[in-house]
């Protein structure tokens, strides 16, 4: 351990009431030191979640974004270990980044082998969400050129296809949100226009939720080619990630605190929504993390 990390490290480790710009700008500016560093970190973590869970504890969020904007292949296996983790202790470690950050940070580290990713959107027993994620991530990895698109493609029409069959005997299927809606989308994104007609036998089937991925846009959007596709996610903030105090610049805790010195608060606190006065947003509206989601199918969802 470096004196320099043993210097940081606390000044990340915890919410505070304010954004630790001078510590990330540091940590950027020696990145070739402390990597090893948040790689261990993460590899730790991977073998045992419970310091990230403790109250107010972010060490390990930064260490993830740090590394993803870093382009590091080295933390790609602990992040995709961590998930995982059950429902629960993926609320915990992962909070609302779970959603808004943590495909993209995969994405940004894959290494090429998208197998740590497809293990873990096959993984029925892990969460909705990091599946979610790895989906994302392959998505992302594969417009990017981190990962082969033609596997992915087919991983996905794969998965899709048994996705499908599984949802054909489901009697509450459909009520939440389910894998093949955002397997959908994924391949939408892709631009996998080959597989425009098995996608039309799932919507025929009643087996995609038309609120959430209607026909006529899957339709429009996989005719797209990959620049347009990829261009499409920057826009809408769903890019690698590249700016890391951009990226926690609107993490809540930092707009909730008053200027005081106060206990840690729970990392939970990162699923609250940020104190506005305009109204809230409607179940039906877009979400406002810019996925171009209705709210009830993505951040409303959980």
């Amino acid at each position: 351990m470096t004196d320099l990390w043993t210097t940081l490290a606390p000044q990340l480790e915890h919410l505070g009431p304010s954004q630790p710009r001078d510590a990330l700008a540091l940590a950027d500016a020696h990145r070739a030191e402390l990597a090893p560093a948040l790689v261990a970190l993460l590899e730790a973590l991977a073998a045992d979640p419970a310091p990230a869970k403790a109250e107010g504890y972010v060490l390990h969020l930064y260490a993830m974004l740090l590394l993803a904007a870093w382009r590091d292949t080295r933390a790609y296996r602990p992040l995709a270990a961590l998930g995982h983790l059950d429902e629960a202790s993926i609320d915990e470690v992962f909070g609302q980044l779970v959603h808004d950050s943590y495909g993209r940070a995969l994405a940004s580290c894959c290494d090429g082998d998208i197998a740590p990713l497809t293990r873990l959107a096959d993984n029925d027993a892990a969460s909705l969400w990091s599946r979610a994620a790895a989906l994302e991530a392959l998505t992302l990895a594969a417009l990017e050129g981190r990962a082969a698109r033609g596997p992915v493609v087919d991983f996905l029409a794969d998965i899709g296809t048994r996705e499908a069959a599984l949802l054909k005997d489901k009697p509450d299927a459909g009520a939440e949100l389910e894998l093949l809606d955002l397997l959908v989308v994924c391949l939408a994104d892709l631009g996998a226009v080959e597989h425009l007609p098995l996608i039309g036998e799932w919507f025929a089937a009643g087996l995609v939720d038309d609120s959430y991925a209607a026909p006529a846009d899957i339709e429009a959007d996989i005719q797209r080619g990959p620049a347009d596709c990829l261009e499409a996610l920057r826009s809408a903030g769903r890019g690698l990630i590249d700016d890391v105090a951009r990226e926690t610049a609107l993490w809540p805790a930092f707009h909730e605190l008053p200027p005081v010195q106060l206990p840690p608060i729970p990392l939970g606190s990162l699923r609250e929504p940020v104190k506005r006065d305009e109204p809230k947003v409607g179940r039906n509206d877009p979400c406002p993390c810019g996925s171009g989601r209705k709210y009830k199918k993505c951040h409303g969802a959980n």
